[in-house]
């Protein structure tokens, strides 16, 4: 419920410390003490640490990395926690690696394929092209080995996101032996004519993003404004409003201003894109948003409302798509959701004494879709990213909205 602003609070601080400190060093000895710190946090505070892996296979994975510890670099050992965590299974139980350092790219999966949609302005080049390979090996022997570092109990879509962010980050790369551990990697890129390059790409350092720039000025709607919490446009040809909510941030004040706006301006069309909403406070989005259409009849009908989800559709963001679901007459359009609808969610934090890295875990189980338990919540119809629309400007999902009578 609470997954993306409390992370985004474990980002900032996290971040002011590594600034300040760099990576953490500590010896075997202590790295062993917080290696049983985080373990029986876990095991104390988790709705149920063993509802994906058998307690004596975590126990030997244990056992196994408190024996790897003394021939291990410090971001080793990080990563082997981020690994213990994955093990748990689902997405609110994870290490908060915010101190890793991370390559100026973006990128994201159309299918099988990994294309950089934004880069910082030195690696333009990138922009559109497929990565083929990171140092020597494919991109898809290299997702097979990120999938240790994924809970594996969520969705495929959450894994599909996740690995294309795991790609940029040099620590986990390092440890499973992709790259060697420097600040740059070297990434080989494909064009859609088939021709190929390699490119040197330099980490930013902990706590510093560079501003990434895409490859025109035909972006599509859904990737505008992404730092922006909540936005919304009018598609006066349709007369559709379009609402992009990222996250609960000032939800009450957003969503007073797009209710004015639609009371003003005939709308015949509403479409509420969550594709990227992490999560927050889901109470808040029934009581801002979802029941404030509900009583709505102009625009609460087949063929009017829309809700587009997604593959970071996450969370308390995939809590409100079942609402919507159950409470509105909307059309659920997109992929599915990252999360499942029965999971774990709401974090328990803690800080490892001695390194000060901050973990999450989960502390409940909510069945937000009790007759089907599905690995994630199925659109009414899908409409997956398709790049050929993408590099014009274009959304699949926005487009099949827009044809509909």
């Amino acid at each position: 419920m609470r997954f993306f602003s409390k992370l985004a609070l474990s980002l900032m601080f996290s971040s002011v410390f590594t600034a300040a400190q760099g990576f953490p060093s500590l010896t075997s000895e202590q790295w062993i003490q917080e290696l049983h710190y985080f373990t029986n946090e876990i095991r104390g505070e988790h709705r149920d640490p063993y509802h994906l892996i058998s307690k004596t296979k975590f126990d030997s994975e244990i056992a196994a990395l408190e024996t790897r510890i003394p021939s291990m670099k410090d971001y080793e050992v990080v990563v082997g926690l981020q690994r213990l965590a994955a093990l748990i299974g689902d997405g609110h139980t994870f290490v908060d690696t915010s101190l890793y350092r991370r390559l100026p790219i973006e990128a994201f999966w159309f299918g099988e394929d990994l294309r950089v949609v934004r880069a910082a302005p030195e690696y333009k080049r990138a922009i559109g092209a497929k990565v083929v390979k990171i140092g020597s090996t494919s991109i898809n022997e290299v997702r097979g080995k990120l999938q240790q570092l994924i809970p594996q109990g969520e969705s495929k879509w959450f894994e599909m996101d996740r690995s294309a962010g795991l790609i940029t980050e040099i620590e986990p790369l390092a440890a499973l032996h992709i790259i060697p551990y420097s600040d740059t990697a070297g990434f080989t890129f494909e064009t859609d004519s088939g021709s190929r390059f390699t490119l040197e790409l330099r980490a930013d350092v902990p706590g510093k993003n560079s501003s990434l720039v895409t490859l025109s000025e035909q972006v599509p709607l859904p990737f505008q404004h992404s730092d922006a919490p909540f936005w919304f446009t009018y598609l006066s040809d349709s007369r559709t409003v379009y609402v992009d909510f990222h996250s609960y941030q000032d939800l009450q004040e957003e969503t007073k201003h797009l209710w004015e706006f639609i009371a003003q301006h005939p709308v015949k069309r509403l479409i509420i894109d969550m594709r990227w909403n992490g999560g927050g406070n889901f109470v808040h989005g029934r009581q801002y948003l979802v029941s404030k259409i509900t009583f709505m009849p102009l625009l609460n009908r087949p063929g009017r409302l829309f809700v587009i989800t997604g593959r970071r559709t996450f969370s308390a963001g995939m809590t409100n798509v079942t609402d919507f679901r159950r409470e509105t007459e909307a059309i659920i359009v997109g992929e599915p959701t990252g999360a499942r609808p029965n999971g774990y969610q709401e974090n328990h934090w803690f800080r490892l004494p001695l390194s000060k890295i901050q973990v999450s875990c989960a502390t409940l189980k909510y069945r937000f879709q009790p007759y089907n338990d599905s690995s994630a919540v199925f659109p009414d119809h899908q409409a997956d990213p398709d790049w050929s629309l993408f590099r014009i400007g274009k959304d699949s999902a926005i487009d099949w909205i827009l044809t509909q009578p």
